[in-house]
């Protein structure tokens, strides 16, 4: 299993949380082929970089992630994650290594 994990930096202001709403999870949902639902982060203690919210993409391997990710969806989701690098934090894990 490969996922892209996508953590939302906390923050004093909540504009970027409702501009994620609004523009990423239509794109991760169409990538997925279901619905991707925010989850609120309860508690990071040991990390200096503070989390407010995390989604993520699941395929069943690295090429079905690259697939998904080179669709016109997966392309405009990767703009959109370039362009808002400075809040967020985005981890791949692959679970076959």
């Amino acid at each position: 299993m490969y996922k892209l994990l996508i953590f939302i930096h906390k923050s004093k202001e909540n504009n970027f949380i409702n501009f994620f709403r609004n523009s990423f999870l239509p794109l991760l949902t169409e990538i997925e082929g279901d619905e991707v639902k925010l989850a609120e982060v309860e508690s990071n203690l040991l990390l200096d970089q503070k989390y407010s919210y995390f989604c993520e993409l699941t395929a069943n391997n690295k090429d079905e992630m690259d697939r998904k990710l080179n669709s016109s969806a997966g392309r405009s989701l990767s703009k959109l994650l370039m362009e808002s690098h400075q809040h967020i934090t985005v981890i791949t894990v692959n679970y076959q290594s």
